[in-house]
C-alpha cells in the first residue's frame, strides 16, 4: 500500500467530518469508489498487524477514522454522538398497493420527515381488511369509511404538519420546523359506470436540531448518572494545621488552558497528552500547591476555572469559532470526565477547611462549553455553604478581596492596552476600583508566563507619564503540546500551574509554582 492512498484516505475522513456525510458518500464527491477507504482501512489494520505497516502512517490514518467513528452522525457510534432524533418509525409494513410512503431521512443536524398518500382504490382495488390492517393507523378509518361506501374524507386523516409531528413523537424543543410543504390533490377513476373522487395529501417537514437544548439535557444526565454513586476524593495535602494570625490571607488557586480532551501523540511532538493525563497533572498540581501554602494563614480560596479548561466546545469536536481539534474522547465523555474533574479538584479544596470561590472564565476554544460547566457546578454544590459560584453572561470577572481587586478574562479578545480602563469602567468591576489599591489581571491563552506593569498608551502608540499602576499577569499551562503548536515552534515554555496568597491589607505577599518536569 502506498503512502499517497493512505494519505488519501485520511483526505476523504477529513471531508466527511467536515461535511458530516459519510465516508462513502465522501469518497465518491472525491472521484473515488465508495469503497476507497473501508478497503483502505482493511489493509492499513491488515499490514500494521503483520509489523509491514509503519506506526507513523497508521497513527495517522488511525487517529482520522475514530475520529469519523466517534463524531460524525455516520460513524459506528453515533447513536451515542446525537441522541434525541426524531423516531425513524419501524413498526409500520409497506402500505397496500404501495399508497402510503412514509420517509425518513437523517443528516447530521438535520432530518426530513415525508408522508404522502397515492390512494387509487377506486375503481378495480376493493378494500378489503388486510388493505385496512396494513395501513397506518390514522388512515384506517378512510379506508374502513370506503369500504362502507362513505366517501366523505374523515378529519383523522394525516394532512397537517401537527398531525404527522406527533404520530412521530418529534421532541419539538429539540427539532425546529425550518420549511414545511403542505399538498393535497383529486384522483378521479371510474367505479360501476360513474367517476369517483378521492384526495391525497402530502406533508413534509424539513427539521434542524437545537443543539442547545441537546447540550443542556446531555449535562442533566451526566450530573443524574454522577451524583448517584460518586464519592469524594481522598488525597494527603499535607500540613493544613496552620497557627492562626492576625492576618486576612486569600489563597488564589489559578490552573489555566488545561485543554481537557487534547490529544497529542509523543512520536510526534515531543509528548503525550489525553484526558488522563490531564487530570493526573491537574490534581497533581493542586496537591503540590495547597502543600506549598500550608505555611501561610488563610480564610478563604479563590479558584478560577475555565480559561480553555475543554480543548474543543462543539458536538464535531472544533473550538467556538470552528477549528477542528485533535480530541481522544466523545464529546459527552470529555464533559463528563472534565467535570468530575473539577467537582473533585473542589473537593479537594475543601478538605483545607477553607471555603472555595468558584469563578468561571470562558475561553477561545470552549466559550459555550465552559458556561454549561459552570451551571453543571453550580447544581452540584447548590447545598453546599462552602463554595460559591460566580458564573455569569460576561466573559470577565471581578473579585475583590480587601483592597485587592483582580480581574480575570482570557487573553484573547480584549486588546491588552483597553484592560487597564475595562478594570476601572466595566459595570461590576467600577464600584470596587476606586475602594481598591492592588489591581491585577489574570489571563491565560498564551500558555506561558509574562508580566505586564501596565501604562496607558495613546492612539499613536507613545507612552503617557500616567502610570495606572494595573498589573496584567498571563499565567502558565500544564497542557501537553500538539501537532499545530509543535509544527509552530510553540514549545519550550515550562508547563506550571501557579497560586498567590493575597493579604487583604498588604496585597501579593507570594507567589507559589508548581512546575511539571517532563522527562
Amino acid at each position: 500500500m502506498t503512502k499517497e492512498r493512505i494519505e488519501k484516505a485520511i483526505e476523504i475522513i477529513n471531508y466527511a467530518i467536515k461535511n458530516q456525510i459519510s465516508v462513502k458518500e465522501a469518497s465518491v464527491r472525491c472521484g473515488c469508489s465508495d469503497t476507497y477507504v473501508k478497503n483502505t482501512k482493511a489493509v492499513v489494520y491488515d499490514k500494521y498487524d503483520e509489523g509491514t505497516l509503519n506506526d507513523e502512517l497508521f497513527t495517522m490514518f488511525d487517529t482520522a477514522y475514530k475520529r469519523y467513528t466517534e463524531n460524525t452522525v455516520f460513524g459506528a457510534k453515533a447513536e451515542e454522538k446525537l441522541p434525541t432524533a426524531p423516531d425513524k418509525p419501524t413498526d409500520i409494513p409497506p402500505a397496500a398497493n404501495g399508497r402510503e410512503q412514509l420517509t425518513f431521512e437523517q443528516k447530521g443536524n438535520t432530518a426530513i420527515i415525508d408522508f404522502k398518500t397515492d390512494d387509487k382504490i377506486l375503481g378495480n382495488s376493493p378494500i378489503n381488511q388486510d388493505m385496512i390492517d396494513k395501513s397506518i393507523p390514522a388512515n384506517q378509518a378512510i379506508l374502513r369509511n370506503l369500504a362502507e361506501g362513505d366517501e366523505s374524507y374523515p378529519k383523522n386523516h394525516i394532512k397537517t404538519l401537527d398531525e404527522l409531528l406527533d404520530y412521530l413523537n418529534v421532541d419539538r424543543e429539540v427539532w425546529r420546523v425550518e420549511r414545511t410543504r403542505l399538498n393535497k390533490w383529486d384522483v378521479t377513476s371510474w367505479s360501476e359506470g360513474y367517476a369517483r373522487t378521492i384526495q391525497n395529501f402530502q406533508v413534509r417537514a424539513d427539521l434542524v436540531r437545537n443543539i442547545q437544548v441537546v447540550k443542556e439535557r446531555m449535562a442533566g444526565e451526566i450530573f443524574i448518572d454522577m451524583i448517584k454513586n460518586y464519592k469524594p476524593p481522598v488525597f494527603l495535602v499535607g500540613n493544613t494545621d496552620v497557627p492562626k494570625s492576625n492576618e486576612n490571607n486569600l489563597f488564589e488557586v489559578s490552573i489555566f488552558d488545561l485543554h481537557m480532551g487534547k490529544l497529542a501523540w509523543g512520536g510526534e511532538t515531543g509528548e503525550n497528552y489525553d484526558t488522563k493525563i490531564a487530570r493526573a497533572r491537574f490534581l497533581e498540581s493542586i496537591e503540590k500547591l495547597v502543600h506549598r501554602a500550608s505555611g501561610f494563614d488563610y480564610s478563604r480560596i479563590l479558584f478560577p476555572v475555565g480559561n480553555d479548561f475543554f480543548n474543543s466546545d462543539t458536538i464535531f469536536n472544533t473550538t467556538t469559532q470552528g477549528t477542528q481539534q485533535d480530541e481522544d474522547l466523545r464529546w459527552q465523555k470529555t464533559f463528563n470526565v472534565g467535570t468530575r474533574l473539577l467537582v473533585d479538584a473542589i473537593n479537594l479544596l475543601k478538605q483545607t477547611g477553607r471555603p472555595v470561590d468558584v469563578v468561571v472564565i470562558p475561553g477561545n476554544h470552549d466559550f459555550e462549553r465552559s458556561y454549561y460547566m459552570g451551571k453543571f457546578l453550580e447544581a452540584w454544590f447548590n447545598n453546599d455553604p462552602s463554595v460559591t459560584m460566580y458564573n455569569g453572561a460576561s466573559p470577565r470577572k471581578y473579585y475583590r478581596f480587601g483592597k485587592v481587586l483582580l480581574g480575570f478574562t482570557h487573553g484573547s479578545e480584549e486588546k491588552e492596552s483597553s484592560l487597564p480602563l475595562l478594570m476601572a469602567t466595566d459595570i461590576e468591576s467600577k464600584p470596587m476600583w476606586s475602594e481598591t489599591i492592588f489591581h491585577e489581571w489574570h489571563l491565560g491563552h498564551i500558555h506561558r508566563k509574562r508580566n505586564v506593569n501596565y501604562k496607558v498608551v495613546d492612539t499613536k502608540e507613545r507612552t503617557l507619564n500616567e502610570d495606572l499602576g494595573v498589573t496584567i499577569r498571563y499565567l502558565s499551562s500544564l497542557t501537553g503540546t500538539e501537532e499545530w503548536h509543535h509544527k509552530k515552534g510553540f514549545v519550550g515554555a515550562i508547563k506550571a500551574a501557579d497560586a498567590f496568597i493575597w493579604n487583604d491589607e498588604l496585597g501579593l505577599i507570594a507567589h507559589l509554582n508548581s512546575n511539571l518536569i517532563i522527562e
